[in-house]
């Protein structure tokens, strides 16, 4: 589960196994949220929607999730010749 206490509310985020977000204010006050930051249910009605969408949303587009992990030892010019291919 990917969890984040927003730097300046102190709100935490939490993810949820279905891709949603739940928000716990400091005082516990508590609302569910989309990964665009849409209220959904709960008491709490207002959260971050960057915070929500980087925690629960597309971390990547689909075309580079699938790029293999480079050794450290493969040269820079490579790993940029195959993120050019893959757009």
């Amino acid at each position: 589960m990917r969890q984040r206490r927003h730097a300046l509310s102190g709100a935490l985020y939490d993810v949820r196994d279905d891709g949603n977000v739940d928000v716990t204010s400091r005082e516990g006050v508590t609302g569910t949220f989309t990964p665009d930051g849409e209220w959904i249910s709960g008491d709490l009605r207002h959260a971050d929607p960057h915070l929500c969408g980087w925690l629960a949303g597309p971390q990547l587009p689909a075309r580079l999730a699938v790029l293999p992990r480079f050794r450290s030892t493969e040269a820079a010019s490579d790993v940029s010749t195959d993120l050019e291919d893959a757009r």
